[in-house]
């Protein structure tokens, strides 16, 4: 008979081991770095003030067999008129018992601290990583994707958690872009407006971790939970990145002024050359990261991590001119060393960006959903619009 009790968490390697219990033997699953999210649960994330953070674990005896995490955005929800918490990085075996012990201790903390309905699964943080659950494709994951068992979704909608917040993936093979009617939109672009492209250097990160920021806040200023960001945000990720960093994936553009007015961004998916890691990037794992970096011959995958365009220039062809850029660059080197572009975290109420990717060949692959439950009787929202999603296919939990 399982003996459960949930504790709060302080210790990373029992909260690491719940995947061990929850994914074992599972042939599509990859270890998402174990820097990266306790980067996002501590002192590390500047969204962390000292207060506004905790963990839980749920153990079977002795053994880890559930997890999760509530915070609560303190600056974002400046901007708010409901007060939301959020709960994220949520594991479990499949016992209700389990989740319900996870999402009562969460709610509650959240509950105490004023919160009146909790969003989840979600990132503490930044909105372009590790948000909602996935509920159609189950295939390898990418880089910072969330990747769960289907019995998640009983889970949260079990306990009243309502979507909200579509988020897709759409997948597109990179040697099928249409490059040639890219390539003559872009001329009419460049001839007619005096719009120009450039690649973020890895020798000049300043200079682009600052373009980067106006063309972010630029394009971004007007949605809701925008968060302004400068070059000194930016610039150490750019450098955490720099080993990865391949820079015909990166692309700027400006106007003739010289202006930053949008930005597309993409790395090589490193969760490829992730397979036995087991999410640890030591004396162990670095080096066989790294060889498979270099050396790997099997089909390399990159991912959209970031597109935008200021408002008053999205009808003047700026997407298709930073898709040429990228698509030419090098002698057209990104499609002959990528095979998929997955282009991740798109809203689905983001019909403009929809609409654009799917003109590029790219369709949607998976499908994540943000859920949001009312702590309080009168909590109300209206939830986002959703795209009719149901010709997607489901994948195959754990075939590989």
């Amino acid at each position: 008979m399982a003996d459960y009790r949930i504790e709060e968490n302080e210790d990373w390697g029992s909260w690491h081991a719940v995947l061990d219990t929850v994914y074992a033997g599972n042939p599509q699953y990859v270890y998402p770095l174990r820097s990266d999210i306790e980067g996002i649960l501590s002192e590390k994330n500047a969204a962390y003030d000292g207060q506004n953070l905790r963990r839980w674990i749920v153990r079977d005896g002795t053994r880890p067999v559930g997890r999760i995490a509530a915070f609560i955005d303190t600056e974002r929800n400046k901007q708010l008129t409901l007060p939301v918490g959020g709960i994220g990085f949520f594991e479990s075996i499949d016992d209700a018992v389990v989740a319900d012990l996870l999402f009562t201790e969460a709610e509650n903390y959240l509950r105490e601290r004023g919160m009146q309905a909790v969003d989840g699964p979600i990132n503490f943080g930044e909105r372009d990583k590790f948000w909602g659950l996935l509920v159609r494709g189950w295939y390898r994951p990418i880089y910072q994707e969330t990747y769960n068992p289907p019995y998640y979704l009983p889970f949260f909608e079990n306990r009243g958690y309502q979507p909200h917040e579509q988020c897709l993936t759409m997948r597109g093979v990179v040697s099928e872009f249409p490059g040639e009617r890219l390539g003559k939109l872009a001329a009419r672009v460049r001839e007619r407006y005096g719009l120009y492209t450039e690649q973020i250097r890895s020798n000049n990160l300043r200079k682009g971790a600052e373009d980067f920021a106006e063309a972010y806040n630029a394009a971004f200023n007007h949605w809701p939970y925008f968060m302004p960001l400068t070059g000194d945000d930016i610039y150490p990720t750019f450098r955490q990145m720099k080993p990865i960093m391949d820079p015909h994936l990166t692309c700027i553009a400006y106007n003739r002024e010289g202006r930053p007015i949008g930005l597309a961004g993409l790395i090589p998916d490193i969760n490829c050359f992730l397979g036995g890691v087991n999410g640890k990037l030591n004396w162990r794992g670095l080096p066989k990261f790294l060889y498979r970096l270099k050396f790997q011959r099997q089909p390399r995958n990159c991912k959209g991590i970031a597109f935008g365009i200021a408002r008053e220039y999205q009808r003047q062809g700026v997407y298709p001119l930073m898709v040429d850029a990228m698509f030419q660059s090098g002698d057209r080197h990104t499609s002959r060393t990528y095979r998929y572009v997955d282009m991740a975290t798109i809203r689905g109420h983001n019909k403009l960006m929809v609409d654009t990717c799917r003109q590029m060949n790219t369709d949607i692959h998976r499908v994540h959903l943000a859920y949001r439950k009312a702590l309080t009787p009168d909590a109300n929202w209206e939830p986002f619009e959703k795209l009719d999603v149901s010709e997607v296919p489901m994948g195959k939990y754990g075939v590989a």
